[in-house]
């Protein structure tokens, strides 16, 4: 595909009819993504740590899914059967869930950073059978087998690891399988994937999604990131979470956009050296990433970049980071937000640099449509509110697994329609939307709101400042100060001359209303297994500080 459709003329119409079945009434990702492209050349390439590289063809891809598939139904597993991977990436990993796809069956990804108890809470409440590892992970499969009684475990073992007991050998699974298959004809309303949420809250929900979930990230691909089908495009965003396995990862690969793995943890000298070697010409990532990037300074002048646009997620961008990358490497990296069950919905657009606003979330993309609400009815311009998403036909949400309250809860009716509620303030100023924080997050303060990101974005573009979080501590006199957790750059030590300096900037360059009011120097910030900062840990912290 090549070329863009004008926003004018958007239509759910004009998604399905990119589809080479009758969708929606007949859609599987695995088609849509591999099968009709098998013409073409490289899908995905692939970088190990070591510098191992390896190429995957749709051809490729198409072959190596159809044995994963034929494999399922040798081990029993049917349509619509949960099938879990603790895979991390590597190669195998892209066959593995286009095969669950290919199979009718439901895909559940579980991030490689969990521990038994979060994998356990997992599988337990999906009811895997069916789990898919590798030997450097067996051994937290091996601390849920007394609670989850899985009657399956497929270890990758293409390195010639020995497997132990009752495993099964993924190579030899796959050896004999035939390299074709065909794909269960799934309708966009067949459930795909079961993502859990990071839980930061409570426990973790079952995202239930759909298959139309590839259709309805196709506003995101045109507008949002700009894509045509001509780039080399590296989603460095875990697989192990919705950004990484569909937003940024298998939907530009539908659209025969070559896209990059690295196998690697984040480190700035080996991203550049991947760039470089695979010729990335749009990256997506995690704020957390761009700012390790920047960190680093001259670091980029050693490489020869085409890298032509960044996208980021999963947080806030902080305009500091904004800057650097325009006036470093001429770089646009524009914040896009979305959430698991509504996709991205509002972005700064590629396809429409005119209309970025440095610092906002964006505009909504063509086919969405949002609200900011309070108390259920829409809040005036620039005041306050809760984020929502009114149902579409790109709504690929289905609901939470075992959780019907939670699954009723998050939905409301404005003027007669459903809108999703995503839990996040945001503020809408001429069209344009501003995050402001999680709904709970939000800092009221002598009467005033204050948003954490916003002061966040100051305090990083302190000379000192790596990274910062900000909370509000309860007090007595003004019902809650802000109160910043920063990390410091290289070459920078805790003082008490330091922590003035960062407080005076703040108060400064913000609100004297604003400014935070005790700055702790911290290693490092806690996050959840995505990347987002866990401000409920910051609090627990405060209040032994």
């Amino acid at each position: 595909m090549t070329g863009i459709p004008n926003p004018s003329d958007f239509s759910w119409d004009a998604v399905w009819a990119q589809f080479d079945w009758d969708a929606p009434d007949e859609l599987n990702i695995t088609h849509e993504v591999v099968t009709r492209n098998v013409g073409r050349g490289t899908a995905l390439s692939w970088y190990g740590a070591d510098g191992e590289a390896v190429e995957q063809t749709y051809k490729d891809l198409e072959a190596e899914s159809s044995k994963v598939a034929n494999a399922l139904a040798d081990l029993g597993v049917e349509r619509g059967d949960p099938v879990a991977t603790l895979v991390p990436r590597v190669p195998e990993l892209y066959p593995l869930f286009l095969g669950i796809w290919r199979a009718g069956a439901v895909y559940v990804p579980l991030f490689t950073a969990f521990g038994p108890d979060a994998i356990a809470a997992r599988a337990g409440d999906a009811d895997v059978d069916v789990i898919f590892t590798t030997p450097e992970y067996r051994d937290r499969v091996a601390a849920v087998e007394d609670e989850i009684d899985f009657e399956h475990i497929v270890v990758l073992d293409r390195d010639g690891v020995g497997i132990d007991g009752g495993d099964i050998s993924h190579a030899s699974l796959l050896a004999d399988q035939s390299t074709s298959h065909e794909i269960v004809k799934t309708s966009a309303d067949d459930v795909c994937t079961l993502e859990y949420t990071s839980g930061t809250t409570g426990p973790p929900k079952g995202c239930l999604l759909t298959h139309r979930v590839l259709g309805a990230l196709y506003p995101y691909l045109w507008y949002g990131m700009g894509l045509t089908g001509d780039e080399v495009f590296w989603g460095a965003a875990d697989p192990g979470w919705m950004y990484g396995l569909l937003s940024a990862g298998v939907a530009p690969v539908s659209m025969g956009v070559q896209n990059v793995m690295y196998a690697g943890e984040f480190d700035p000298t080996s991203w550049y050296d991947v760039m470089e070697r695979a010729g990335v010409t749009t990256l997506a990532s995690s704020p957390t990433a761009y700012r390790g990037l920047m960190a680093e300074d001259e670091l980029h002048e050693q490489y020869d970049l085409a890298l032509e646009r960044g996208n980021s997620a999963g947080e806030p961008l902080n305009p500091e980071v904004v800057r650097w990358f325009e006036d470093e490497l001429s770089v646009a990296v524009y914040d896009q937000y979305g959430v698991t069950e509504a996709g991205m919905v509002v972005c700064n657009q590629h396809a429409a640099p005119e209309q970025f606003v440095q610092g906002s979330m964006g505009t909504p993309l063509p086919g969405f449509e949002v609200a900011v609400l309070g108390d259920g009815e829409r809040v005036p311009e620039g005041e306050t509110g809760e984020l929502a998403v009114k149902r579409t036909e790109g709504t690929y949400f289905s609901g939470y697994l075992n959780r019907p309250q939670a699954t009723e809860k998050a939905w409301t009716t404005l003027d007669g329609d459903e809108y999703f509620l995503t839990g996040d303030a945001v503020t809408k100023e001429d069209g344009v939307y501003w995050f402001v924080g999680r709904a709970d997050d939000v800092i009221i303060s002598s009467g005033y709101r204050i948003g954490p990101f916003e002061v966040e974005s100051t305090l990083i573009e302190h000379e000192s400042v790596a990274e910062a979080a900000v909370i509000g501590v309860p007090d007595d006199q003004r019902g809650e100060v802000v109160t910043a957790f920063v990390v410091l750059r290289g070459g920078y030590e805790a003082s008490p001359a330091l922590r003035e300096d960062i407080v005076s900037f703040v108060k400064g360059k913000l609100a004297r209303h604003a400014y935070p009011r005790q700055v702790h120097i911290v290693d490092e910030l806690p996050k959840t297994s995505s990347g987002k900062i866990r401000r409920v840990e910051l609090r627990n912290r405060a209040r032994t500080v």
